[in-house]
């Protein structure tokens, strides 16, 4: 039988969501897509093998586990072509081996907010070459960065003992590698829940209470770190969440799992639940997102560009359009 082939607006009234929302998924290699001619095109199979990776029938029937949301894969050929480095998150190695491989795309930027792709368009629109996209979480970004696997990477990681944002991380992982970090915006980041918050859940003491499943974010992310640092402070023995370990690998995976029923609280952050019917969004903290650069670098036509554009208003203006950000300390800038 031929594959029955969806345009993303029959996606997304399918799944109920805006069409840039499926878009973006099919960017993140959250939903496989095929092309023809200039078009893109969903077969059903696909996104029924979606739907079931979201389904959460073991929780249920009262087991404690369940098996990943997809299974780990090689970055499929061809992302290169779309700009992006390791589209689809998955193990480190095979994430980074692209970027260390690529030899048209030298400019390889680490992260996962949809604010870098005004990086990759600048830099495009200068004539400064390609530049790739790996959305892997921001911890592995970091040593990827340190050990040269990459050109510029995104951190918003908390730490629980500062009450801080990326600078004791910077320190940590990036021992003796002089770098600059540029403050890009602030989030908020919170808990997604089911429409009209039925479970009334209100803060994270709330993942202690027996009857709640949730959906978590992969290790690494600066989501999940934030996660784990709140349990420990609260004491509270991840054990005990249902779900704690099943693991969704962006914001939008996230929400969408929860809008359909499939958790009642997933992490993330408030843009990523924007464009998801079906789910709230229960604001917890405040998280600032920086981007870093090795300093030896500073001088390069692509640094020299990044920082001309930050430290202009017209990033903020571009920030302010995409809506959603805390821009009071947009453009900050330290060296360690």
């Amino acid at each position: 039988m031929e594959p029955t082939l969806l345009t993303a607006e029959d996606v997304a009234r399918q799944l109920r969501i805006k069409k840039y929302t499926v878009y973006e998924l099919i960017k993140r290699g959250e939903l496989p897509s095929s092309r023809v001619g200039k078009q893109v095109r969903v077969s059903q199979q696909d996104i029924d093998r979606y739907l079931r990776a979201g389904r959460t029938g073991p929780f249920f029937a009262g087991e404690q586990s369940a098996p990943p949301l997809r299974p780990e894969r090689e970055e499929p050929a061809g992302n290169a072509g779309n700009g992006t480095a390791a589209g689809i998150p998955g193990p480190v190695p095979a994430v980074f081996q692209i970027a260390q491989d690529s030899t048209e795309a030298p400019v390889i930027l680490c992260g996962q907010d949809a604010c870098l792709d005004l990086f990759v368009s600048r830099f495009s629109a200068l004539g400064l070459g390609p530049a790739l996209r790996s959305y892997t979480g921001c911890y592995n970004g970091l040593i990827a960065l340190y050990n040269g696997k990459v050109t510029m990477a995104a951190s918003h990681l908390w730490d629980g003992e500062t009450d801080s944002y990326n600078y004791p991380f910077i320190r940590r992982l990036l021992p003796g590698l002089p770098v600059g970090v540029f403050r890009l915006a602030g989030r908020m980041q919170g808990f997604y829940v089911q429409k009209g918050n039925p479970l009334g859940i209100r803060d994270w003491q709330d993942l202690a209470r027996p009857e709640i499943t949730m959906i978590n974010r992969e290790r690494g992310c600066g989501t999940r770190i934030l996660l784990d640092q709140k349990l420990r402070l609260l004491g509270i023995d991840a054990k005990n969440i249902r779900g704690y370990t099943r693991e969704s690998t962006s914001h939008l995976a996230c929400a969408g799992i929860v809008s359909r029923g499939g958790a009642d609280i997933g992490c993330g952050c408030e843009r990523g639940a924007g464009s998801i019917t079906g789910a709230d969004f229960i604001p917890l903290q405040l998280e600032w997102y920086d981007l870093v650069f090795r300093l030896p670098d500073r001088d390069t036509p692509i640094v020299k560009a990044l920082i001309s554009y930050i430290s202009k208003n017209e990033f903020k203006q571009d920030l302010s359009l995409m809506g959603g950000y805390d821009l009071s300390q947009t453009g900050n800038y330290v060296e360690f």
